[in-house]
């Protein structure tokens, strides 16, 4: 029945757009703002008629950069299946990834321009084409400045989103190429494309209204390439280090299976191919030229502290008690020293590089940056309390129970040998940086007992010996022990400073 209705409907659409189909009427019938006006558009109002969507949840968002337009599309997390092999380097195993959006088109020469000045590509002629010729390198230039100019948090798909988004997300129906089984419906390729690159969007998109995924350039993803993990994984990034970077997709250049959705490549920093953009929850801030990014977090109810049967658990870890938090924004790494110097023109850190965590200032002296930030950027950051700072680094409401935050493996988190930059480790479930080892993190709270009580929103006791630091240390070699890098370890300090004693912002 539901045909039918369809069928009738699309045909007193067309007789409409047959009658009244003026210049003027076709700027208010692009329904799914694709800058067409096609049958695409008579489809999405035809859902909102029969009830299967609204226009306001298309998914999808628009940006423009010095006069260029482009669009990304929401794709709905999910759990699915990431890799072909019953074992190997692409053993199939579970993925769990949040919401997150991802480019309509590859990036096109035209915003490659409007953001870095120049256009580095082979097959010029139309903007309009997708970008190549670019390193790896030079797409993080491009997606820092991108950033600055935009407030967003741009980076490259991770290998899981891109396979995801590839194929159609929760709405895949199975192709074998990004939308079709049909290699000729979907992708620019060796047999088509005449070897040339084509302006981006002229193929049928996939599930998700996404275009070009199989074919026309190579798509850089963000990982190191290496063996997939046979585990379940939560927004995995892939390892930490290696000596190949992961690209996806085939090319006009290509085979056709090469542009098959779910085939893995993987090449050097330096080989010139393209990229298409995610935009990851959260906001990039700049504050006297150093940026950083706040990842928001989705409030829930958790078990906080150490269950009474572990054994290896401090005593100050105990009671486990069940804890409620409303949404709240954390630091996506520790503030860096650049920041903490660029805001407070000093450095109380020991080892001193602009990439690395602060350490070394006392609570009063955070409480302090935090006012001059939010006074340089009219927000209101804060200290994390306690609980949200467990809750954060056990994954939040993705948490798979690790240990450490985002790891059972204390190396796969802290480095142990030498200092590292923020953001240089295995990142946990929610994308956070270095919440086990590196610097210990203050806390908003006094330092107290725990109760049995629940607990909404708590802030800790009115007074007590000192406040909460929580995270861990970098292992030294291993002469640290390493259960302070526990998600559920706590200590406490009195106001003065303390290496190596760092912080991370919360609003």
């Amino acid at each position: 029945m539901t045909n039918i209705k369809r069928n009738g409907l699309i045909i007193l659409f067309v007789l409409i757009g047959t009658i009244i189909g003026q210049a003027q009427s076709r700027l208010y019938a692009d329904v799914n703002e694709d800058g067409e006006v096609n049958i695409a558009d008579v489809n999405a109002v035809i859902d909102v008629i029969l009830g299967n969507s609204s226009p306001a949840s298309s998914g999808i968002q628009s940006f423009t950069v010095k006069g260029i337009s482009f669009k990304m599309i929401l794709v709905e997390g999910g759990t699915f299946t990431l890799g072909t092999d019953s074992v190997g380097p692409s053993v199939a195993h579970q993925v769990r990834l949040s919401d997150y959006y991802i480019g309509q088109t590859e990036v096109t020469q035209a915003l490659w321009v409007a953001v870095m000045g120049t256009n580095p590509s082979e097959f010029t002629g139309n903007l309009n084409k997708p970008v190549e010729n670019v390193s790896r390198d030079d797409c993080m230039i491009f997606i820092q400045k991108l950033n600055e100019i935009t407030g967003k948090n741009f980076n490259l798909p991770t290998e899981a989103q891109w396979e995801y988004a590839a194929c159609g997300g929760s709405l895949s129906q199975g192709y074998k190429y990004s939308g079709s089984n049909d290699v000729e419906d979907v992708a620019w390729y060796n047999e088509n494309s005449g070897r040339i690159t084509h302006v981006v969007a002229q193929k049928a998109p996939n599930e998700l209204g996404l275009y070009d995924m199989s074919g026309n350039v190579w798509e850089w993803c963000r990982d190191w390439y290496g063996s997939y993990s046979p585990e379940m994984q939560a927004n995995p990034t892939g390892p930490l280090s290696g000596t190949k970077r992961v690209y996806r997709g085939g090319s006009c250049t290509s085979g056709s299976g090469a542009c098959r959705a779910r085939l893995r490549n993987s090449s050097s920093s330096n080989t010139k191919v393209g990229l298409r953009l995610a935009l990851l929850p959260g906001e990039t801030i700049i504050a006297n030229g150093v940026s950083f990014t706040m990842i928001p977090v989705e409030g829930g109810t958790f078990d906080m502290g150490a269950a009474d049967d572990d054994v290896e658990a401090n005593e100050n870890e105990k009671p486990q008690h069940q804890v409620t938090l409303s949404d709240f924004s954390i630091g996506l790494t520790e503030v860096s020293q650049a920041l903490w110097e660029a805001v407070m023109d000093n450095n109380p850190s020991q080892n001193k590089a602009p990439i690395y965590a602060v350490e070394g200032p006392s609570w009063s002296d955070c409480q302090e940056f935090i006012h001059r930030l939010n006074v340089m950027t009219g927000k209101q950051f804060r200290l994390p309390t306690e609980a949200e700072w467990e809750f954060a680094a056990r994954g939040g409401n993705l948490s798979l129970g690790y240990k450490f935050a985002g790891s059972n493996n204390i190396n796969d988190v802290n480095e142990k040998s030498h200092l590292m930059g923020v953001g240089s480790m295995i990142p946990n479930e929610l994308g956070l940086y270095n919440m086990s080892g590196s610097v210990g993190e203050r806390c908003q709270d006094w330092y107290g007992d725990y109760t049995t009580n629940e607990q909404i929103n708590p802030t800790g006791p009115v007074s007590g010996p000192g406040r909460v630091v929580r995270g861990g240390l970098r292992l030294y070699n291993n002469t640290i022990d390493i259960r302070i890098n526990c998600v559920s370890y706590r200590d406490y300090l009195p106001d003065e400073g303390c290496h190596p004693i760092g912080l991370r912002l919360a609003l």
